[in-house]
């Protein structure tokens, strides 16, 4: 009968235990002297070690297909989607919450996921994981965010000199913005219940545009880093946009921009990021000849972004803002600066129970569908299936009532798309106007 390719291997790892030179084996205290020999000697006295062996591998596989199976699994039923309020009494300086990626190699996604189920257990938040890095936002006790802030900076893919400071096992704090975690990391104030539930996910992409051409690599290129700005030196540059001739680019969804942006940006109609490189590729022609500046929330999305529009666009100047509005708003509260006025309007928009973090809780730039009176805060389609966030203020929506995003959720006819959703997509397809 012949030997299956997996008991092979396993029986040539036992022989190579036994080999202690070039054409010698040592086993059941003989020493033999040939390949045949000692294979003999092993078929006939240690099939039993062979078969514990076997079933040990297969055990062994059946337990990470089954790892792999359930950090693949979808994270909530199908047709939830995240909360977008919360009530609770928590103290919020007891806890925080934290916002980070890096784009680095992954080297086992699976055994780097199942160690987060260990370190996270006590928190609530999302966690991404790919071999191409890993994305995250989490909310946590200072103890619990601490220490798991010390186990993830020793890990594989944070194994590089540029991040020994995150390294130094110091307390994240609130209130230390010049340290290299409070920089990295992007704490902010809130508790665990700002989410739902802990989500850790193995994915294809961290942050998923779709474009097989964006990978690793380019993104880890000396010219990637270098066309990244500081939020000082992106005021700078909005500050006189009425002097230079330049694109401001929102990356975000069309939600997102629209209860805050940076003023003059332009909001591409997309309702995930995988649409932004067919907005970008309708509109290379009205994009050439001109300085891009892009921006998203923390980051992450303008890392690939930028590199996707860098092969669309070869020969234009295109930038990000580094950390993304996040970073710029904490530049913008410690800095020197007291006499101009900050280039970013109304909320940043995040993805978690808080729905919204603003430099002024009066800044508001959008609008209750119905009244058109100042309003940011959203509420949830009513319609089965509908997820649409809805912007309608308390006085037009009674809190005890469902809100719909328009007439055909309202009346149960959306016949696949609402007319929400089929308006979002005829802007989609408009060409841009610079």
């Amino acid at each position: 009968m012949p030997i299956s390719k997996p008991r092979r291997a396993i029986i040539q790892d036992f022989l190579k235990e036994k080999q202690i030179h070039a054409s010698e084996w040592h086993c059941c205290d003989t020493t033999f002297t040939s390949i045949t020999e000692i294979a003999i000697h092993v078929n006939q006295h240690h099939q039993a070690d062979i078969d514990t062996r076997e079933t040990k591998k297969r055990e062994e596989k059946q337990e990470k297909e089954n790892n792999l199976y359930l950090l693949k699994q979808r994270r909530g039923k199908k047709g939830s989607s995240d909360p977008i309020a919360t009530e609770c009494q928590c103290q919020l300086e007891d806890s925080k919450v934290i916002l980070f990626y890096r784009y680095a190699l992954v080297e086992d996604p699976v055994k780097f996921a199942l160690d987060h189920q260990s370190y996270c257990a006590n928190m609530t938040g999302k966690v991404r994981i790919a071999g191409e890095g890993i994305n995250a936002t989490l909310a946590g006790s200072n103890q619990d965010m601490d220490a798991y802030l010390n186990w993830l900076t020793t890990t594989q893919p944070f194994q590089d000199d540029a991040l020994n400071d995150l390294r130094q096992p110091i307390n994240l704090r609130l209130d230390e913005p010049s340290t290299a975690r409070y920089k990295f990391f992007k704490p902010s104030q809130g508790c665990t219940h700002v989410f739902s539930e802990l989500s850790i996910k193995l994915v294809d992409e961290i942050c998923p545009l779709g474009q097989t051409t964006v990978v690793l690599d380019k993104l880890q290129k000396p010219d990637h880093g270098h066309g990244k700005l500081s939020p000082s030196d992106f005021h700078a540059i909005l500050s006189k946009r009425h002097q230079d001739d330049f694109i401001l680019l929102d990356t975000r969804n069309y939600y997102e921009s629209k209860i805050g942006h940076f003023e003059g940006a332009i909001q591409p109609p997309i309702r995930k990021f995988s649409q932004f490189p067919d907005y970008v590729e309708r509109n290379k022609d009205a994009m050439r000849g001109k300085t891009i500046l892009t921006y998203c929330t923390g980051g992450i999305r303008c890392e690939k972004a930028t590199a996707f529009m860098r092969q669309a666009l070869p020969d234009e100047e295109i930038f990000m803002l580094d950390g993304g509005i996040h970073n710029y708003m904490e530049w913008w509260k410690h800095k020197d600066i007291e006499s101009e006025d900050p280039v970013w309007q109304g909320k940043n928009y995040v993805f978690d129970a808080r729905q919204s973090l603003g430099l002024q809780e009066d800044s508001i730039v959008s609008q209750c569908q119905m009244c058109q009176q100042p309003w940011d805060k959203y509420k949830k389609c009513g319609s089965a299936g509908c997820h649409l966030l809805v912007l309608c203020c308390d006085a037009c929506c009674a809190s005890d009532q469902p809100v719909y995003c328009c007439d055909d959720c309202r009346h149960g006819q959306q016949n696949g798309l609402c007319a929400c959703e089929r308006e979002r997509r005829h802007r989609e397809m408009q060409q841009l106007q610079v």
